[in-house]
């Protein structure tokens, strides 16, 4: 954080969201019969270090 210049730490806020791309949906999707929230595609993402503006799912 030392690097990235007038970053500062605060709460966020985040809604569920999801969007349809031939035939695929994608978001954070609400699960009405558990009031979770589901991740798709693939229920699963993952961030490495050093950030490159890329990701694994």
């Amino acid at each position: 954080m030392s690097e990235l210049e007038g970053a500062t730490f605060c709460d966020i806020r985040v809604a569920p969201f999801s969007t349809d791309h031939n035939g695929t949906e994608f978001g954070f999707i609400p699960e009405e019969e558990t009031g979770g929230i589901e991740l798709q595609p693939g229920n699963y993402m993952a961030f490495f270090d050093p950030w490159d503006g890329y990701y694994d799912t």
